[in-house]
């Protein structure tokens, strides 16, 4: 029989036997202690899901004219993948799935302060950084599911600014194959004019929760990535206005345009870039006088007699600023903005307000200039706030502007590099 051999310490001198025993008593014990205090956080979330679940539930089916098919019968463990147009959307999923979720969210709900601490205790979500790959926040589904708790990702990662479901990640397929649980899609319709991105209200019209699948485990197996992919996308896919010129439901609430140039920066009839300003009934170009003003119904009644979309106008203005980019022709926009810079902490270290300027080169703010090479991510998130990250070291910035601020001219470029955000 071997002798068991003894550890050594730093200076390459044995440790005792009975220091070694005393170390994994200790290891272990911090191990229990680490899973009491997870069982307990888990009992909390549970507890504050169902309290809030059943508070909630009436105002948010009256509120929004929700009607939803449940996801009581579904066994879990299983992966939620929901599209997203409201801010309000995780309630909406969660009235629908009865049991505790667990959300994947934007990693600027760290800086609520007191709304931070309250997600955190009693929601636990899964943070991620948007503009980076997701590696840590995948893992964090992932181990999750492995536990047995059921969890809510918004595939395409943005809310919708003109009234179609994004494409999903790239690796959302592989996500839910290696997920080992059932994928569970759900679709959201009503939710885009209920609040438009650039909303600043919210609407009260009609809103449908609907399981569009339920894919089993070894239904995932059978797939390959790229067929998961569009499967995924093929369920979560919503035209809002191809529903609403059939349905024709009102939308009704105040101030219908204000602040809708957060997402139109360009004028269809003199073909000029930011130069619209709205008020609570009407958007103006300050060039050409050219005015539209926002429906009820979702649909922007405009002074050249056309009935326009969000979702056609915004195609036509992303044609031509990409059309002036690549033919050189693009002179560039500028923004006041606030910049604020993130520590690794989440926190703000530093604020500065001054210039956003894009042009062919790259952008320029808070005193420096960088190329589109320097950029390694950028994102939209909440109404019009830019999260972006430069260098190698993924330096963190969060840039804002005023109410009718268009962060998504910007966003638009920094697609065309081909560096989009995962």
């Amino acid at each position: 029989m071997q002798p068991v051999k003894q550890q050594e310490d730093k200076t390459g001198q044995p440790v005792k036997r009975a220091e070694q025993d005393r170390q994994k008593a200790k290891r272990a014990a911090q191990k229990k202690k680490e899973e009491r205090r997870e069982r307990r956080a888990v009992r909390r979330h549970k507890r504050a899901w169902a309290f809030f679940r059943f508070l909630l539930t009436r105002f948010f089916v009256k509120r929004f004219n929700y009607s939803f098919d449940s996801l009581k019968e579904i066994e879990g463990p299983y992966l939620v993948l929901a599209n997203h147009n409201m801010e309000l959307d995780p309630a909406l999923v969660g009235i629908a799935a009865d049991r505790q979720l667990y959300f994947v969210a934007s990693e600027h709900i760290m800086r609520k302060g007191l709304g931070t601490w309250f997600l955190r205790r009693y929601f636990n979500p899964i943070i991620h950084t948007k503009g980076k790959t997701g590696t840590q926040s995948v893992m964090g589904i992932i181990k999750k599911l492995k536990k047995g708790h059921n969890v809510c990702l918004f595939a395409e990662g943005n809310r919708s600014f003109n009234g179609l479901t994004g494409e999903i990640l790239p690796s959302t397929g592989k996500l839910a194959r290696a997920a080992g649980a059932s994928l569970v899609t759900f679709r959201i319709e009503g939710g885009f004019l209920t609040q438009p991105r650039f909303s600043t209200s919210i609407r009260k019209g009609q809103t449908y929760g609907h399981l569009v699948h339920v894919y089993k485990p070894e239904e995932l197996k059978a797939m390959t990535d790229e067929q998961m992919n569009e499967a995924i996308n093929r369920d979560l896919y919503e035209d809002a206005y191809a529903v609403q010129d059939e349905k024709r439901i009102a939308y009704k609430g105040k101030n219908l345009t204000l602040g809708i140039e957060s997402t139109l920066f360009w004028c269809p009839a003199c073909k000029r870039m930011e130069t619209l300003k709205s008020t609570s009934d009407e958007v103006r170009c300050s060039a050409c006088g050219f005015t539209a003003s926002y429906d009820e119904y979702g649909y922007l009644n405009c002074s050249d007699g056309v009935t326009r979309n969000m979702r056609d106008w915004d195609k036509q203005q992303k044609e031509f600023l990409l059309g002036q980019f690549r033919d050189g022709t693009f002179e560039g926009f500028s923004d006041q903005v606030t910049v604020r810079i993130i520590g690794a902490d989440h926190k703000v270290e530093e604020t500065k307000t001054g210039e956003l300027r894009a042009t062919l080169e790259g952008v320029t703010f808070a005193g420096k200039h960088y190329t589109r090479a320097d950029i390694s991510g950028l994102a939209v998130y909440s109404r019009n706030f830019i999260n972006t990250l430069f260098g190698p070291e993924e330096k963190q910035y969060d840039l804002r502007g005023d109410l009718g601020f268009n962060a998504l001219k910007y966003y638009y470029l920094y697609r065309e590099t081909g560096k989009e955000s995962e």
